[in-house]
């Protein structure tokens, strides 16, 4: 590259820059007020839940949902930060390779930012799994010391994983404040996609509704639960080399296309800067799409509850 060009994309790089501190600033200045004014006008109002039948639920943004069931506990600042830095180094990818390298680039950092997504949620429903039945099974010790069915759930769910903390707070609060918390359950089933909960919340209803004892519907849900974990863990080892080559099959083209273009400067311009170099970049996206959604399909159920 000659000075000329060193210099313009000294300069191009140097104006990202101020454009993302001129951006970080404006958004903190922003999100400072906007909380300032929320918790005025919180302050002034009484606090707001989504009640269904007289119950406790709480509704929740796409953004928290979306963060949530990752377990990822970034803040906005940080996110907003971390947003603005990607697209600025796609713009720069785009004014100094072209349109060709940023949409592939593009491809790479959504891919990326899916698999690692779904990787800890993945994680957060497989600890769900392992460890419901244990916790049904203090709620029924607590009931056998003693102790309430509602102090019972808040104990046997305070003392699991961290997962469970969001259904643990909003648990006490419901209970604290005497309203139906059985609706708790099967919105956090539904944020995690575990059917079992489902159970334990028709479980909780029917035992408050008709007066029956809670302990023998709790005992076959847990040995349910078991049983489906056991079948689980049967299911995930019979078809743990069937998954390994889908995920080698998806993964390994993107990487040696990438491994081809960073080691080799010829096949690179061939491949960036002709039209031909083009088209094939094109097709092999399309037929790399194609190839995931298609192994996606066959291994959809692989490990599902």
């Amino acid at each position: 590259m000659s000075a000329q060009a060193w210099f313009l994309a000294a300069l191009v790089a140097a104006s990202a820059a101020a454009l993302l501190m001129l951006a970080q600033w404006g958004w903190s200045s922003w999100s400072t007020r906007r909380w300032l004014a929320e918790r005025t006008s919180g302050r002034l109002q009484p606090s707001q839940e989504t009640t269904v039948l007289g119950g406790a639920r709480v509704d929740l943004g796409p953004l928290e949902t979306f963060l949530l069931r990752a377990n990822i506990t970034w803040s906005r600042r940080r996110l907003t930060i971390l947003a603005l830095l990607i697209v600025g180094t796609l713009v720069l990818v785009g004014i100094s390779r072209g349109p060709v390298v940023l949409l592939v680039t593009l491809f790479f950092v959504v891919t990326a930012v899916a698999i690692a997504w779904r990787v800890r949620f993945q994680k957060q429903r497989q600890i769900i799994h392992e460890e419901l039945a244990g916790i049904i099974d203090g709620v029924l010790r607590n009931i056998e010391a003693g102790r309430s069915l509602e102090h019972s759930l808040i104990t046997a769910f305070d003392e699991a994983s961290p997962v469970f903390r969001p259904l643990v707070f909003r648990l006490r609060n419901g209970v604290e404040s005497g309203r139906e918390y059985t609706g708790l359950f099967e919105d956090f089933s539904r944020l995690y996609r575990v059917p079992a909960l489902i159970m334990v919340a028709i479980a909780l209803r029917t035992s408050s509704r008709f007066g029956s004892s809670i302990r023998p519907v709790l005992q076959q849900v847990a040995s349910s639960l078991r049983s489906q974990q056991e079948l689980r863990q049967e299911f995930l080892a019979a078809t743990a080399e069937t998954r390994f080559t889908a995920a080698t099959f998806a993964l390994l083209p993107p990487g040696l296309a990438a491994y081809m273009v960073l080691m080799n400067d010829d096949y690179a311009d061939l491949l960036l800067n002709t039209s031909t170099g083009h088209n094939l970049l094109i097709a092999a996206g399309v037929l790399q799409v194609l190839g995931m959604v298609v192994i996606w399909r066959m291994i959809q159920g692989v490990g599902r509850g």
